[in-house]
């Protein structure tokens, strides 16, 4: 197995890993939201300046890496300066970064979420 095929196979198992996280993070959050009053989540969000903030830094992390992943595949494709950036793995780096910080931010919303369903 050469370096390249290593680095592949850590991809398509880490991806498949953080598409686990995801749903059962999201799953937990649809589950926990039946159980919440939802005036009350309001109100605690509203007060909480913490959770927004830490929201929208990660989901415009996220949305710039899936435009970076966006504008490098059609470099690749249609320039010919493409073929020297394909083997730099910008691809999947930035596959990477848009996985950990829509990771970051679902858990944000599940940490936010279970602690107000536990004092309920």
């Amino acid at each position: 197995m050469n370096g390249l095929d290593f680095i592949e196979t850590f991809i398509e198992i880490y991806n498949a890993g953080a598409a686990f996280i995801l749903i059962f993070l999201i799953g937990q959050i649809i589950l926990m939201m039946r159980k919440v009053d939802k005036d009350l989540l309001k109100a605690r969000l509203f007060l909480n300046e913490v959770v927004m903030q830490r929201t929208w830094i990660y989901i415009s992390i996220a949305g710039a890496a899936f435009a970076l992943n966006t504008l490098i595949k059609i470099m690749i494709r249609f320039t010919t300066t493409g073929e020297m950036l394909s083997g730099f793995f910008l691809i999947e780096l930035s596959q990477f970064i848009f996985l950990v910080a829509f990771i970051l931010a679902v858990y944000n919303w599940y940490v936010f979420i279970g602690s107000f369903v536990n004092r309920r």
